[in-house]
């Protein structure tokens, strides 16, 4: 089987599940890229000397990835860069060029006659290939069906609303959320596939660089939101006595009116290159995902990659693949005595932190986060027929 999987963002799910998808089928992955710099995850790629359009070259691509990354994807799939100068449907300066491009990638892409195209993310351009790619067998994987708190648009509610009048089939990450985004968008659910994402792998190819840490931590890591929860973090961590215990949040975004107190909190707000988070993450005695609300969480399989077991809000499908007390430990979201008291108890805890980590080992190997299980559930999806 020919499979397209065309992805916006994501690099770490996207690369992940590709290595193992292509152990299955003929695989091709195209990224859509924007501007000059796609830095995101795992990939931070330069930009500056690809021309616009579909890039195919497999010299051209390997020039800018990360060594790792490369050698991680290997020759198991193909993979190939659309690339835009900007992500606007149209802007000031070059009109409608950014839709001219996207036109005829598509038509490019439709002309290899794959089997089924797999639409990861969203963006505004999906309305563009959604239009202009033949294919009878697409699937559309929305990663948040609804937006979080502080980023909610309009005009992303609304594309997202568009897409699902394109009689496609969707896949989501969870039963939970098969469930909302059915009533969310009025679908038959037949059309709704559950598919859980595998643990984010491509790190275990990732050479970890040294950083300074302090001796025993735990972690926040990925995009600063409001969504994200680390007020309260930074309020219930400040009342844990431990002073030999300290927390690191890490990652890029808006950090305005976050403000570390306590000097054994390390704030680091800014890109974090995937070899340092790699160091990061496996020093930690844990990860803490103590957001207010989400659909899925990407960071909680990214510590997988690690056996490193979570602490976690108890908010969208999280507890489908993190089992309280088994391979993390979960809290009522905003719940400051809830959080306070998972830190200490893992904190203080060595013998819970291995069996946990042992738990997501089975879990990956035997488990519901098995790659091999994923990648037949997703070859039959591609099967299908949307009606």
């Amino acid at each position: 089987m020919k499979v397209l999987l065309l992805a916006f963002g994501n690099p770490d799910n996207v690369l992940s599940l590709s290595r193992h998808l292509s152990e299955k089928v003929d695989l091709t992955v195209v990224f859509s890229v924007s501007g000059d710099r796609f830095r995101q995850g795992v990939m931070d790629a330069d930009l500056t000397g690809l021309d616009n359009g579909l890039i195919t070259e497999r010299s051209v691509v390997d020039s800018v990835l990360n060594p790792d990354v490369k050698k991680y994807i290997g020759g198991c799939f193909s993979l190939w860069f659309l690339k835009t100068p900007s992500r606007k449907f149209i802007h000031k300066s070059g009109g409608f060029k950014n839709y001219l491009i996207v036109r005829k990638a598509a038509r490019e892409l439709s002309a290899c006659k794959f089997d089924a195209v797999h639409f990861n993310g969203t963006s505004g351009f999906l309305l563009y290939l959604l239009k202009h790619i033949n294919c009878k067998n697409r699937i559309w994987t929305l990663h948040d069906y609804k937006p979080h708190t502080g980023e909610e648009t309009r005009f992303g509610k609304l594309l997202n609303s568009v897409y699902t009048k394109f009689g496609i089939r969707y896949i989501q990450h969870y039963e939970y959320l098969k469930k909302e985004f059915a009533a969310y968008f009025s679908l038959n659910p037949e059309l709704i596939d559950q598919v859980y994402s595998g643990a984010f792998d491509i790190y275990e190819s990732i050479k970890a660089k040294p950083t300074e840490v302090p001796g025993r931590y735990v972690l926040f890591f990925g995009r600063f939101s409001k969504y994200k929860g680390l007020d309260l973090l930074f309020r219930s961590f400040m009342q844990i006595n431990d002073g030999s215990l300290c927390l690191i949040a890490a990652g890029d975004g808006n950090a305005d009116g976050i403000t570390a107190e306590d000097n054994r909190i390390k704030l680091i707000n800014r890109y974090i290159p995937p070899d340092e988070l790699a160091y990061l993450i496996d020093r930690s005695l844990c990860v803490i995902t103590p957001y207010s609300d989400s659909t899925h969480s990407g960071v909680i399989m990214t510590a997988y990659a690690f056996n490193k077991p979570v602490i976690s809000s108890d908010v969208g499908g999280i507890k489908e693949v993190l089992i309280d007390g088994k391979t993390g430990l979960l809290f009522r979201a905003g719940d400051e005595k809830g959080l306070i008291s998972a830190i200490e108890k893992m904190a203080d805890d060595t013998e819970l932190r291995k069996r946990m980590s042992e738990n997501i080992g089975l879990l990956k190997k035997e488990g519901i986060l098995n790659w091999d299980s994923i990648t037949t559930k997703m070859t039959a999806i591609y099967s299908k027929t949307a009606q």
